[in-house]
């Protein structure tokens, strides 16, 4: 009589021929595919996956990008760290006007004051008023008539980023402006090209309101700003106030 671990090893095999018989092969590949199923099931659900966090929505990045300004986007370029920052474009004037009677361009501007004491002309008495911005003066000349009849202080863009051309005063101004991008804004600003990209304004501030002096002291002596045409407080709340939309304006 064979002993009980050989008739274990006996019922093992026979178990095993009877799967292997042609009439069970069928049921033997169900059940390795089953069990093969199971294994990876398990495997998947207990090991360890590196698996990529949530990406932020669309919404949110563009919020980010907004930074909830309301204002115009003024035109800008990426400024360059260092000296170069500051560099802007060589002068194209044949001198300053002869109705200047504004300081030399090496001269700090008192930037929250008016450019001249002579009071600003009323544009009601003066319907050909126009506004001449030189580049190469870094000055706007208030003229009508072919006369000079104000000048105003100004900075316009580095490497050469304010458009050259006729164009006129458009309807988009506004008390206050903050550009998120540059981190920089302005007050008084006035739309003269590409309906809120080139503006008049003041000379710029930082995101709390406060006017940045390393930048406003730049004013009239040298382009400092990312396309638009900087001024002194009084002036470029003036032009706000008081110059009618379709004014001319001419930068050249």
């Amino acid at each position: 009589m064979p002993k009980p671990a050989g008739r274990v090893v006996q019922a093992l095999r026979s178990g095993l021929r009877a799967l292997l018989a042609p009439r069970n092969r069928t049921l033997l590949v169900v059940l390795s595919a089953a069990l093969s199923t199971l294994l990876v099931i398990v495997l998947v659900n207990v090991l360890p996956t590196d698996r990529p966090g949530p990406t932020p929505s669309t919404h949110a990045a563009a919020e980010s990008v907004r930074g909830g300004s309301a204002a115009p986007t003024p035109a800008h370029s990426t400024p360059s760290d260092g000296a170069n920052s500051h560099r802007g474009t060589k002068g194209t004037g044949k001198g300053k006007d002869k109705g200047d009677r504004t300081p030399a361009r090496g001269k700090r501007v008192d930037w929250r004051s008016p450019s001249q004491s002579v009071p600003y002309p009323d544009p009601l008495a003066h319907p050909d008023l126009e506004l001449d911005v030189s580049i190469g003066d870094q000055r706007v000349y208030v003229r009508a008539g072919g006369k000079t009849l104000y000048t105003m202080y100004a900075s316009t863009g580095m490497d050469g980023s304010t458009p050259r051309g006729t164009f006129e005063i458009e309807a988009e101004r506004g008390d206050y402006f903050f550009n998120s991008q540059e981190g920089m804004g302005a007050r008084y600003y006035t739309s003269f090209n590409r309906h809120g990209v080139f503006l008049f304004h003041t000379v710029p501030t930082d995101s709390r309101g406060n006017y940045i002096d390393s930048e406003a002291d730049l004013l009239g002596r040298r382009p400092s700003s990312h396309g638009c045409v900087r001024l002194t407080i009084p002036d470029a709340k003036w032009i706000m106030d008081k110059i009618p939309t379709g004014t001319k304006v001419v930068i050249s």
